[in-house]
């Protein structure tokens, strides 16, 4: 254990170093603020890799000199910074307050265009939704949604079938939040409950060819990865929707579509979503949806 702590030391110590000598011409600000950071982990006398992180995460400066390294536009910069944020994400080494930047910095890296960066991105994006759940909620969670969206519709199939996947993981992480309390879970009061309920509403809207609301999509976002997160929710989180506001959402707007969706023909791919999704209501909702489980 001490040996790997003395290796992320020196791993940070020595990126900090690298960082703060390439900009030290052409960049001062990234130079002063690694600099500033290098006497915050000096600092840090315990041995612990938990403790370690959590002296990190009081810090505001932390993030400063990655986040400005990934805006300067030199890859070697860049580089260093993306392999330093993914250190420190998956540490839980991150301030609260430098969530909300730091995804604001990976979506200005993910728009540069480099297939390898991209995916790095989207490594980080599940564990600051996960790991740092408190602070990514509300215009947060919804910048982390653009981010996966964006990059879902790259020509890259390694980029755009992970972005998905990501987004798969991400909305049950969001109901994860909801199903893990005590209250209600029909409560939109709840810590993260308003979160899915919005989340939810949006799948249904976008399945129905309707604007979202909440999630920010610049694209039309694509009809089959849509009910394949419809699909998701309903497969891990049924209980969580089949009461109050959520269940009143999918029987406004998700049960119409789904009976009209069988009234046409729909293409193959579409087709087989849309029958999932059925089979799941009659399967786990029928007691709540009686009536359009009857219709299906």
């Amino acid at each position: 254990m001490a040996t790997a702590v003395t290796n992320i030391s020196t791993l940070l110590l020595g990126e900090l170093q690298s960082l703060s000598t390439e900009a030290r011409r052409k960049h001062p600000d990234i130079k002063e603020a690694a600099e500033r950071v290098i006497v915050v982990l000096r600092g840090i006398k315990t041995t612990s890799t938990e403790e370690i992180a959590r002296e990190l995460s009081k810090s505001d400066q932390v993030l400063k000199p990655f986040a400005l390294a990934c805006h300067s536009n030199n890859h070697r910069l860049v580089s260093t910074a993306m392999h330093c944020l993914q250190q420190l994400v998956s540490r839980h080494a991150l301030a609260p307050s430098a969530i909300r930047e730091t995804l604001t910095t990976l979506t200005h890296v993910s728009a540069q265009g480099a297939v390898d960066m991209q995916v790095k991105v989207l490594q980080m994006v599940l564990p600051l939704v996960t790991s740092y759940g408190d602070s990514v909620n509300g215009e947060t969670l919804v910048e982390a949604f653009a981010l996966c969206l964006a990059l879902q519709r790259s020509r890259d199939p390694v980029v755009s079938n992970t972005a998905a996947a990501i987004l798969r993981q991400v909305v049950v992480a969001v109901f994860d939040r909801v199903e893990s309390g005590d209250e209600d879970d029909g409560d939109l009061a709840r810590r993260g409950a308003k979160d899915a309920y919005y989340v939810l509403q949006d799948l249904c809207l976008m399945a129905a060819d309707g604007e979202p609301i909440f999630i920010r999509a610049e694209h039309a976002v694509d009809k089959r990865l849509v009910l394949e997160l419809i699909e998701s929710v309903l497969t891990n989180h049924w209980r969580v929707v089949a009461v109050g506001a959520m269940a009143q959402t999918l029987r406004d707007k998700l049960t119409p579509f789904i009976v009209n969706f069988f009234a046409e023909r729909a293409a193959f791919p579409l087709a087989v979503r849309g029958i999932r999704i059925a089979w799941l209501f009659v399967r786990h909702l029928h007691e709540e949806f009686t009536a359009e489980c009857e219709i299906i």
